[in-house]
């Protein structure tokens, strides 16, 4: 992910050409410059502090921050010296520091105390903090190297294609020929599982039946401190968990006093025809809140927190933002911190905002560098990319996707790097966030 925010409000960018981003605080060395005060204007952090390689998505948590760069490395940093487990020792500095797996890694996440990757083999490996089984290793204990999950437990002829960490919970996603299944496990608390299980806690991935979405296939997931958000393929948004303070969206008419709202199965928060039937691209969860990416690049959030002046804002039910605050230009991507949100437009601008209130204001934060997209791709990828992306030869993408195994094509889009030039179709630009220079 090209935008990741951290729970006290420091935020991770990677830029167009591999490097990274940050801004925010830096009071344990979360954003990985060492132990300096709190970073306020952007500063760049260029792949040399990642063996040279470009970065191609960044998550933290916690204190805890990771990146992975094109060539599959793992680095890993954080500020929780304190005896917590996941490869970092006391007396290393807060800087990224290489962590070494037997495969190439595809895409990391990181959630309280612990850290999850998934590898170019589409295999899970866990470590950190296990004592409510969100490690997925069938027991409770800690781990201060990555041991992978077996394989077999996500399910016969099964490829792992997405993983997300929240608190004390971990999930998965599938693909087989019969379609997408997700995966859970971890801590029960407020029903962030979506599903009934017994015990306090589930130390194992277990599958979310397909009926729970309504028989649609899930695309992707996020998760926060005590809630589950999950897109599915026909644009729908299914939620679970705490709903206390709206962040579910489910329970529009609650009050402060209704202290203790638990949906413990998943429940369908907006179909398709969500957006002016638009239906939902992307969700990301906050500590407290949701914020939501509909497939027409609106903005919409809900949920929300008490501030230091103990004042409570509150929006109950998914919320537009209203566009001008983005300079009218299209949103591709959001995230959600502790008490913020975050945004990349097609310009290449990253927006940070604090809260979940609609008139909030919005701020472009980066000015050295555009967030995203990247350039330079080799020229089979570049062609196969064209091929489905172009407004005429695109007409038809479902035909390409036969010709191709899924795996192909998501590595295709991984790991392209474009710079579209003036002339290029407006549907590719679209298509790759991106305006020629």
């Amino acid at each position: 992910m090209s935008l990741c925010i951290g729970n006290e409000g420091s935020m991770f960018m990677v830029t167009e050409d591999g490097d990274m981003s940050f801004v925010g605080r830096n009071s344990g060395g979360e954003l990985g410059l060492g132990y300096q005060p709190a970073v306020k204007p952007p500063t760049l952090l260029g792949k040399q502090a990642f063996g040279g390689h470009d970065v191609v998505m960044a998550s933290t948590c916690d204190g805890r921050s990771a990146c992975v760069t094109s060539t599959g490395t793992l680095w890993m940093w954080a500020s929780d010296f304190d005896g917590a487990p996941g490869m970092l020792r006391e007396d290393q500095i807060p800087l990224p520091t290489q962590v070494f797996l037997q495969t190439p890694v595809l895409m990391v996440a990181c959630g309280y105390a612990f850290t999850m990757v998934l590898t170019r083999t589409k295999h899970v490996w866990s470590c950190g903090c296990g004592g409510h089984g969100q490690l997925g290793h069938n027991d409770k204990n800690d781990r201060e190297t990555f041991t992978q999950i077996e394989h077999q437990r996500f399910g016969p002829a099964a490829t792992v294609s997405m993983i997300a960490a929240g608190h004390r919970h971990s999930m998965a996603l599938t693909t087989t020929t019969a379609g997408s299944t997700l995966w859970v496990w971890g801590s029960r608390s407020y029903g962030v599982l979506g599903c009934e299980v017994t015990g306090k806690n589930h130390m194992v991935p277990i599958p979310v039946p397909a009926a729970a979405f309504g028989g649609a296939s899930p695309v992707s997931m996020d998760a926060g401190v005590g809630h589950t958000m999950v897109v599915t393929a026909d644009g729908s948004l299914w939620g679970c968990g705490s709903d206390t303070f709206g962040q579910l969206g489910l329970h529009k008419n609650a009050t402060e006093a209704d202290v203790s709202i638990c949906v413990r199965t998943f429940q369908k928060v907006a179909g398709s025809d969500f957006a002016h039937g638009a239906g939902v691209l992307m969700a990301a969860c906050g500590y407290s809140h949701s914020v939501v990416l509909a497939k027409n690049n609106t903005v919409w959030v809900c949920g929300g927190y008490k501030n230091d002046l103990g004042m409570c804002l509150f929006t109950r039910s998914l919320t537009a933002m209203d566009p001008a605050l983005f300079g009218d230009s299209k949103v591709l991507v959001v995230a959600g911190g502790k008490y913020t949100c975050g945004a990349v437009t097609e310009d290449g601008r990253a927006w940070m905002w604090t809260g979940t209130g609609t008139t909030s204001p919005v701020c472009a934060l980066v000015q050295h560098a555009r967030i995203g997209r990247w350039h330079n791709v080799r020229p089979d990828h570049a062609m196969a990319f064209a091929m489905v992306a172009h407004e005429r030869l695109g007409e038809d993408a479902s035909r390409f996707a036969e010709l191709l195994p899924s795996d192909i094509i998501q590595s295709i889009i991984d790991y392209t790097h474009l710079e579209p030039r003036a002339d290029t179709p407006h549907g590719l630009h679209d298509r790759m966030g991106r305006r020629p220079r």
